[in-house]
């Protein structure tokens, strides 16, 4: 099984990681972006629970594509490498102007008919 984890470059609740990756099994991966918060615990975390991670950058394609917003391109492409699943931690999904990377990640899974699961906490 593939997994995204995606969210918030401020995240910082190693509990809300472990407490979802507890419930994966043994053979998942675990499949993250370059930046600090989320994506930097989420590597820590599943690399204690022994999981294999997946660690995506933003490439110059990615800025070509989307420019000014290489985040998007990221997000298209590691929901390309067949994830399974989108685990999101980000505190203000939701909220007006807030989250956009997040949410640009949630949309396009669900467009896909990728299972979700958000957290705010």
């Amino acid at each position: 099984m593939r997994v995204l984890i995606t969210g918030s470059t401020s995240w910082e609740s190693h509990a809300a990681i472990r407490r979802e990756l507890a419930k994966l099994s043994s053979d998942t991966i675990i499949v993250t972006g370059d930046t600090p918060g989320i994506y930097a615990h989420a590597k820590v975390v599943a690399l204690e629970f022994g999981f294999a991670v997946d660690p995506m950058k933003k490439t110059n394609a990615d800025y070509r594509a989307f420019p000014g917003e290489g985040w998007k391109g990221l997000n298209v492409r590691m929901l390309a490498t067949g994830i399974d699943l989108v685990l999101a931690f980000h505190a203000d999904y939701g909220k007006p102007g807030c989250a956009r990377g997040t949410q640009h990640a949630v949309t396009l899974a669900e467009q896909a008919q990728i299972p979700v699961k958000i957290f705010t906490q």
